[in-house]
């Protein structure tokens, strides 16, 4: 420890944008510099999110390029060891199985506290050896974003409830403060549309998009006419599924509503300008895209599948249907129309608040100072 400061190494897969990578960084910066030094290893690729790291963070990026890579496992045991890191906090299981074989190829006296995003549980709640020998013998404590995945490191992996924290994602509402908003209906051709709505998605089955599609087909043609929605996220180009998509848009008529623009590194302009958020996901564990939207001060429709929705269900702060259901989507796409601006800036600004009271990135950055204290045995007032 650098002058009582704990070197905390923030171990992820990727720079890209992401969720995880988005708490990831935040995290890293937000940790108090009195006590924290932090330096971020990416252990396969380098992307647009290091732009974002505050720049006092150190990055090695190691580019491995599988999961047992033993160059790559090598490189990031003498990395650490180079660093004198106190502690290594993982995201992503990937990653987390990479740092826990590293632990015993040499990183056995190093904590190590992982950080599970885990969003498809609806599919997949086992919990095979690979999981479960890393997690019980390679991990210290255990962070995860939703109460599902708790339960399950408790009762799948058999982790002691003693080493599992429920650690709810935060958002950094500065980033949404004082924004100058871009003007999506000049941008995206939308001019003729009084409501826009903004979805943070990637081109991915977990996000859903032809549940959106077949929803805005059920909406009548007079409230669809009203509407446009502007897609933002990656677009991967070794699947067919957002050609598939666009088909799909095509077939139902409603290309006309959706505008799909790609990554972009503007989005809190881009949700200061929009009228609503909007996110059709099949399963979450976050979602972040919903905090970004609260902090942004927009009303939004969400399905309910993660912590967050959850957790505001009762809050009036936005729509939460059932997931994979065009017909509920649907109805509270066109609830957030007919609020009319007063009604979705009156719902927003209580979004907004909520934000700051319950989610700030504050909370979640004390709660995870406090694992690194407990791990490394130090006590709660250093």
């Amino acid at each position: 420890m650098s002058g009582g400061r704990i070197r905390v190494l923030t171990a992820l897969d990727t720079l890209a944008v992401g969720g995880a990578e988005r708490v990831a960084v935040d995290l890293s910066n937000s940790l108090d510099r009195e006590h924290h030094e932090v330096v971020v290893c990416s252990t396969r690729h380098d992307g647009p999110m290091r732009d974002e790291l505050a720049p006092d963070v150190a990055v090695e990026v190691l580019g491995r390029r599988r999961r047992w890579d033993p160059r790559g496992l090598a490189r990031f045991v003498r990395f650490v060891r180079t660093q004198e890191i106190d502690v290594i906090h993982s995201h992503g299981r990937g990653t987390m199985q990479f740092v826990a074989l590293a632990r015993r190829a040499g990183l056995a006296a190093i904590p190590h506290v992982f950080h599970d995003h885990y969003g498809a549980l609806h599919l997949d709640r086992s919990a095979p050896w690979s999981l479960r020998a890393p997690l019980r013998s390679g991990v210290d404590h255990y962070l995860g974003v939703d109460r599902r995945l708790c339960r399950w490191a408790i009762e799948a992996v058999g982790l002691p409830p003693e080493r599992v924290t429920l650690a709810v994602n935060g958002v950094d509402v500065r980033r949404f403060r004082d924004v100058a908003p871009v003007d999506l209906r000049a941008t995206f051709d939308l001019a003729d549309r009084e409501v826009v709505l903004v979805m943070l998605a990637h081109f991915r089955h977990q996000k859903d998009q032809p549940t959106l599609y077949r929803a805005l087909a059920a909406l009548e043609p007079s409230v669809r006419q009203r509407l446009g929605v502007v897609i933002v996220g990656r677009i991967p180009s070794d699947t067919d599924y957002p050609q598939r998509c666009a088909a799909l848009a095509r077939s139902l008529g409603v290309e006309g509503s959706l505008r799909v623009v790609g990554p972009r590194d503007d989005v809190p302009a881009l949700l200061a300008g929009a009228d609503g958020g909007l996110l059709a996901t099949k399963n979450e564990t976050g979602p972040v895209a919903v905090l970004e939207y609260l902090a942004a001060g927009l009303p939004f429709v969400a399905s309910d599948t993660g912590e967050i929705t959850r957790s505001i269900r009762s809050d009036q702060v936005g729509f939460v249907p059932e997931p994979r259901d065009p017909a509920g989507l649907a109805a509270a796409i066109e609830a957030i129309v007919q609020l009319g601006d007063t009604g979705r800036r009156a719902m927003g600004e209580r979004g907004r608040a909520l934000a700051e009271e319950r989610f700030d990135q504050a909370h979640l950055t004390r709660a995870v100072a406090a694992t690194y204290r407990r791990v490394l045995g130090r006590s709660p007032d250093r």
